[in-house]
């Protein structure tokens, strides 16, 4: 049996990753309620299989952008096609922007951008499309940012001057670290514009079976991955999470930044600290504007 509260019906999501795993079961969830669905992702093919899927809910309104989320170029050119599909079908806000795509990689590789790829990807990526998105939010009576971090940032720390291009890498702690930057940013989101009427969440998805080791990694780290996911979660339980957070009216204003099982959560005492917050907001915005200006609101 499916609950279709709360309704959905006349908002629109843009949610990342949405060709597999948590990213595609949220897309098919929103689709359920009434909700106008872009979803993001890179592979042709992986886009219509899923737009194939999402459409076999009744009355599915489900559109697909392609954009490698590790390059900013491709991040400004995904904005520019939003906007005007919002223009060309009358759609006047973006009321739920999903940062759900995420990446893995066993071996440091650095992006055009000269970013490790874990950090552009997990984190540079969310923080960039949110800004660059903002003005659409903002344009919503009740306007949602949910970031998908992890449990895995407890006991990690960020250098903000060393993150963006470390010197010693290891892949499960670059990982690691870019989940604590989601929550992160997330609570520096809602500092610098908790006067509007947009609010961010950080989301705690536990261990779920997906593919996110998989792709592009050597075989031990698929193996290892394997053995690990077999203990998990499907990909719908936590969306039903993310649904809770795009809809729930009583928590727009919330002073709680992290959350699991449609419930706040307690982050690490890193994820807590303001100072660094802010120091990574800052490094974030230098890191960002070689490709544009992002907007500043204290």
């Amino acid at each position: 049996m499916i609950d279709y509260s709360p309704d959905l019906m006349g908002r629109t999501a843009v949610i990342t990753g949405a060709t597999s795993g948590i990213g595609l079961a949220a897309a098919i969830l929103f689709s359920l309620h009434g909700a106008r669905i872009i979803g993001i992702g890179r592979d042709p093919q992986r886009a219509e299989d899923a737009r194939r899927i999402i459409k076999e809910s009744p009355d599915a309104r489900i559109d697909f952008f392609l954009a490698d989320l590790s390059s900013q170029n491709q991040i400004h050119h995904l904005v520019e096609e939003i906007g005007q599909f919002f223009q060309e079908n009358n759609i006047n806000c973006l009321d739920i922007l999903v940062n759900n795509a995420g990446t893995y990689s066993q071996h440091k590789i650095l992006t055009e951008d000269g970013i490790e790829k874990t950090y552009a990807t997990n984190h540079l990526a969310p923080f960039l499309l949110t800004q660059k998105l903002l003005p659409w939010l903002e344009k919503s009576p009740s306007g949602r940012v949910i970031t998908v971090s992890s449990d895995s940032h407890y006991g990690m720390t960020i250098d903000p001057d060393d993150i963006a291009n470390p010197r010693w890498y290891i892949g499960i702690l670059a990982y690691a670290k870019s989940k604590l930057a989601n929550i992160l940013f997330t609570s520096e989101f809602n500092r610098r514009y908790g006067h509007t009427n947009v609010h961010a969440y950080a989301l705690d998805p536990g261990l779920v079976k997906t593919n996110i080791a998989f792709k592009d990694q050597p075989a031990f780290s698929r193996l290892v991955w394997k053995i690990r996911r077999s203990a998990g979660d499907p990909p719908e339980k936590p969306a039903r999470t993310i649904l809770f957070l795009a809809s729930e009216p009583s928590i727009q204003t919330s002073p709680e930044n992290y959350w699991c099982n449609s419930k706040p959560k307690r982050c690490s005492q890193q994820a807590a600290r303001s100072d660094l917050a802010r120091m990574l907001w800052e490094s974030s915005v230098q890191l960002c504007e070689g490709n544009s200006a992002v907007r500043e609101i204290e």
